[in-house]
């Protein structure tokens, strides 16, 4: 399944975006084509499995959910579902993190002007914070 979002929805470079989504790197090292992968258990499968692909100003996470690695020397085909609940389930998540990062972009952005005022003594001269102290007693 694929997730297609306009570029500029991401905070980050859509690498580090999936980084940041629990994804590993791997990069193929027959075809040399460079991926992420998330697993979902201690083990090297099942995992998903996500191609990221940009044009035009879009950002396409092509997604799909890899159960076993290829059986046969020499052979692509693999037994990777495409559109099962867990494959859409995952597509949900990677959208609601975007919108969260949208959220979060535009609650900054209108705090960008507050200053924290500065602490004042009874004698109206401005006060230094105290540090603390790295020792716990």
């Amino acid at each position: 399944m694929k997730l297609t979002i306009n570029s500029n929805q991401l905070r980050d470079n859509p690498a580090t975006f999936l980084r940041k989504a629990s994804y590993a790197f791997i990069r193929d090292h027959r075809s040399g084509q460079e991926s992420y992968v998330r697993r979902l258990t201690g083990n090297f499968y099942p995992r998903l499995h996500c191609y990221i692909f940009e044009q035009g100003g879009q950002t396409t996470f092509n997604l799909h959910l890899d159960q076993r690695a290829t059986r046969y020397e020499g052979q692509k085909a693999h037994a990777g579902e495409y559109d099962s609940q867990i494959v859409q389930e995952e597509l949900e998540r990677l959208q609601a993190i975007i919108n969260n990062q949208s959220v979060e972009q535009n609650d900054n952005e209108s705090f960008k002007d507050v200053t924290k005022p500065a602490l004042t003594d009874v004698r109206g001269k401005e006060k230094k914070t105290p540090k603390k102290s790295w020792w716990p007693f």
